[in-house]
């Protein structure tokens, strides 16, 4: 059990949340809701198989995040701890909107257009709650025509500065700037929950990743849960043909599983710096027995290991043949390797428009 003491000033009725590594960095998940003592103090139990913390206190958004007592930054808190520990008291000094001088620190939000927030949707599949982004296109509001959709992992990342791991992708710029050409299409980013990123971005067990293997649950997730509310709450064309799915890392591991998995669902992937070598490599195994015409977009940053050509070459090797094995079964498939990619999200952002206008040269006009 996390107990926390807050300042005078906190306002009485805004609740508190822990945000932190293993929750997704979410402000508000409901789960993670502090409740209120009788002694003035507030907790919040902690999942029981959780020994490494990563957190934040926060009023349900980064705009309310706690600070020191004189406004300055403070640094992700970091507990380790077993189950017999008696953790300490956490003291909040006060909280940044309350303090003037946070301002010189305080990321700005960087969110451009139209981004709607569906709170709190519950995955019966995996057990857990989280939001989902939906990016809506210049124009829709004032239009009745219906837009192709990509499906994106690492919500969070996509958008906004302010709840992003590093910097955000600049999904919403991208798109925007294609809109202007013509290329018009609504995004729907689904965050991930911190440490159970693993489990849920890879489609096998990995004892030396610790992943449990809820890929196959994922899937179910986004195709049975947040695609039919996003169908049914915006003007999309739900069709296979105007369906795409897209991630980086782990994420570009679970957007491969999808199109090679789903192919009736999806028509387009776009895997960026995927994770190949979860489970032994098993990815390739299905690449090698996939038939079908999903276009797949592969590709792989030469500086991902920071300068270990070894190690990066490994993973690129293991990129282009997965891209053969499914162009020679009849994929078309566009494999990419950057001379400067680095892992990181200003890499992807730089490939992003090559990717969106090659899935939009592929739709039905």
């Amino acid at each position: 059990m996390l107990t926390v003491r807050v300042p005078a000033d906190t306002p009485s009725d805004e609740p508190l949340y822990l945000a932190g590594s293993f929750n997704g960095w979410n402000a508000a998940h409901p789960p993670s809701k502090l409740k209120p003592r009788e002694d003035g103090l507030f907790e919040c139990p902690l999942p029981a198989d959780l020994h490494d913390l990563e957190f934040k206190i926060t009023r349900g958004s980064w705009d309310t995040v706690e600070c020191t007592r004189d406004g300055r930054s403070v640094n992700n808190r970091v507990l380790r701890f077993n189950a017999a520990q008696e953790l300490p008291i956490v003291e909040v000094g006060g909280w940044c909107d309350l303090c003037p001088e946070s301002v010189h620190w305080k990321r700005q939000h960087s969110v451009v257009g139209d981004l709607r927030v569906i709170k709190d949707v519950f995955s019966p599949q995996l057990g857990n709650i989280r939001d989902v982004l939906v990016w809506l296109p210049p124009g829709y509001e004032t239009s009745n025509e219906r837009y192709p959709v990509v499906y994106m992992h690492d919500g969070q990342n996509l958008f906004d500065d302010v709840t992003a791991f590093d910097r955000e992708w600049g999904v919403d710029e991208v798109s925007t700037e294609l809109s202007r050409l013509g290329f018009q299409h609504i995004v729907v980013g689904i965050p991930n929950i911190g440490v159970g990123r693993i489990h849920e971005y890879s489609p096998w067990v990995d004892d030396f990743r610790r992943s449990r293997g809820y890929g196959e649950r994922y899937m179910r997730f986004i195709l049975q849960t947040v695609k039919p509310f996003v169908d049914r709450q915006y003007r999309t064309k739900p069709e296979r043909e105007f369906t795409a799915i897209c991630g980086s890392s782990l994420g570009g591991l679970i957007s491969l599983y999808a199109g090679i998995t789903r192919s009736d669902i999806f028509s387009f992937a776009a895997c960026l710096s995927p994770t190949m070598n979860v489970a032994g490599g098993r990815i390739l195994k299905l690449a090698q027995s996939f038939h079908g015409d999903v276009r797949f977009w592969l590709d792989y940053g030469e500086r991902e290991f920071g300068g270990n050509k070894e190690l990066s070459n490994q993973m690129i090797e293991s990129v282009r043949e997965c891209a053969e094995f499914l162009s020679r079964n009849g994929a078309p498939v566009r494999c990419v390797f950057d001379p400067e990619g680095e892992h990181n999200e200003t890499s992807w952002r730089r490939r992003l428009p090559d990717i969106f206008q090659w899935w939009h040269d592929s739709l039905p006009k």
